[in-house]
């Protein structure tokens, strides 16, 4: 909910309807009696009596307040899925707001690997082991040998010669055996495959509180498109809220209010904008088209109170300026002058009307913020 405020009330005045003619004829009599001559309104801008509604120009601190709910939005959430094929899912072992640990069961399964595809991992496996074995065993077997020819050598440039080649093989082995790492990963993942042919846990890899689970899947084949288990870090959040104005920007203070309603709260804390239009040069939308914002409190207020349970309140001063003439913005209008349009307002003195232009620095619907042109207290005409 987005509204204006304001310091006072506009106090109307309504001036008595009175007759008067450009020549100087008769008028009519009364208190409030406005003459509208040729000369004073530009032309004959006005050629009749008429009777205006009047404003009065006033000075005020003036505000523009963002006030909305808020909801959280958690940033750390963690989806566990079962990334093995030929996996069934026996049982799932937490429940949905149950806190775990890392290192916590979440879920039990197995595999349901056919044989004749374990017999060929086997298969595949002994065959590169032997080859690994047979290369490496060849490169030793070389070294060996020039090791004992170079013992009998008794000439210098021989054994330099031979020292070389040794330890050229020596560096052939050592990059051979390197090639080892891939066929221990094989064969890790084949004993793996073994073992989960039996039953095996599916374990939490850090905490949370759990948010879904998915026991619709339990006893079925499950593959690592679908979700078995969802949490979240229940300390790791920011307040999304609706900003269709674009009132709020990034880095802006802002009151976050715990309770009933905005005006019936029980806790207030200081919170910062920390993702807007303005920083990202995109927005963000939710699913009624409007603008979203987030914003964050410190640590500390997170844990001392509870953002889960309580309605949240966003309120801010979006815009303001202290001090400021303001006027009733029915009682402008503008007109071209040269290449610029230019505001004007009618002012009502002496029973007479006179056009001031006037130079805004601020506009809404409802009212203009003057910087030029009036003083506090005059009153204007609105004429439409």
């Amino acid at each position: 909910m987005l509204y204006m405020w304001k310091a006072k009330l506009v106090s109307l005045s309504v001036l008595a309807a009175l007759a008067l003619t450009a020549c100087g004829g008769s008028t009519g009599s009364g208190d409030g009696e406005v003459l509208l001559y040729e000369e004073e309104v530009s032309g004959g801008a006005v050629e009749a009596a008429e009777s205006y509604e009047t404003v009065t120009v006033r000075r005020e601190d003036y505000q523009e307040i963002y006030s909305d709910t808020g909801e959280l939005e958690y940033t750390d959430i963690e989806t566990v899925y079962i990334d093995e094929e030929d996996a069934v899912l026996d049982s799932i072992k937490v429940k949905r707001n149950q806190r775990v640990r890392k290192g916590d069961v979440l879920a039990v399964f197995h595999l349901e690997t056919s044989k004749t595809k374990l017999e060929k991992q086997r298969l595949v496996n002994e065959q590169a082991r032997a080859q690994f074995e047979s290369g490496l065993g060849s490169l030793r077997n070389s070294l060996s040998q020039a090791e004992q020819e170079y013992k009998r050598l008794s000439n210098a440039a021989e054994k330099k010669m031979k020292s070389l080649e040794i330890k050229k093989m020596q560096k052939e082995i050592e990059a051979y055996m390197k090639g080892e790492k891939e066929l221990l990963d094989q064969e890790k993942a084949y004993a793996t495959l073994v073992r989960m042919q039996s039953k095996t846990n599916l374990v939490a890899k850090k905490g949370g509180v759990v948010t879904s689970v998915n026991r619709g899947l339990e006893g079925q084949d499950v593959d690592s498109s679908q979700k078995i288990v969802e949490f979240r870090n229940n300390d790791k959040w920011l307040i999304k809220v609706s900003d269709p104005e674009s009132m709020l920007r990034y880095n802006m203070s802002v009151s976050v209010r715990l309770g009933k309603n905005m005006k019936n709260y029980e806790h207030e804390v200081a919170g910062k904008v920390v993702t807007a239009s303005d920083l990202t040069g995109t927005d963000e939308t939710d699913s009624g088209g409007d603008k979203v914002v987030y914003i964050d409190v410190s640590d500390a207020d997170k844990r001392k109170y509870d953002f889960e349970t309580n309605n949240i309140y966003i309120h801010a001063v979006s815009f303001e300026v202290k001090d400021a003439l303001m006027i009733d913005a029915r009682a402008v209008d503008t007109e071209s002058v040269g290449f610029t349009n230019k505001s004007f307002v009618w002012v009502l003195e002496n029973g007479n009307l006179h056009k001031r232009f006037i130079v805004s620095n601020y506009k809404n619907e409802k009212d203009y913020l003057v910087a030029q042109g009036l003083s506090e207290g005059q009153t204007l005409a609105i004429v439409e």
